[in-house]
């Protein structure tokens, strides 16, 4: 198990999904804005129920789930660009914010996937 209020990405994704929220309602259309929500929300909510996970091995399956829900995020993010929501200014903080998200969490996943790999070898 990991300290949720030591894991410096898990704050990282709960400011980005704030800064989603804000963002949000520019968009106008209904079921792309839930969808971004959704996903932007599920980065931070997957960071967290890992970080909780009984082995690192665990940890990194909610980290590789963290990591589809952002890039679900930039989808959606791009989606919106094209139909013109949210402003271009918008889309360049939000798309500048989940560019450093993804590679910490890809960083992580890394090294969970490391560490339970070593962890592995030496209990067998």
């Amino acid at each position: 198990m990991h300290p949720l209020h030591k894991l410096q990405v898990h704050a990282e994704a709960t400011s980005f999904a704030q800064l989603c929220y804000r963002h949000a309602r520019s968009i106008v259309e209904f079921d792309l804005r839930a969808q971004f929500l959704r996903s932007a929300r599920s980065i931070a909510a997957n960071l967290a129920e890992g970080a909780g996970a009984p082995s690192q091995a665990v940890f990194a399956r909610y980290v590789a789930i963290a990591l589809a829900s952002g890039r679900e995020t930039q989808s959606h993010l791009e989606m919106a660009r094209i139909s013109g929501q949210p402003s271009l200014a918008q889309y360049d903080e939000l798309a500048h914010w989940i560019s450093r998200l993804m590679p910490r969490m890809y960083r992580l996943h890394a090294a969970l996937k490391q560490n339970a790999a070593r962890r592995a070898k030496t209990e067998s």
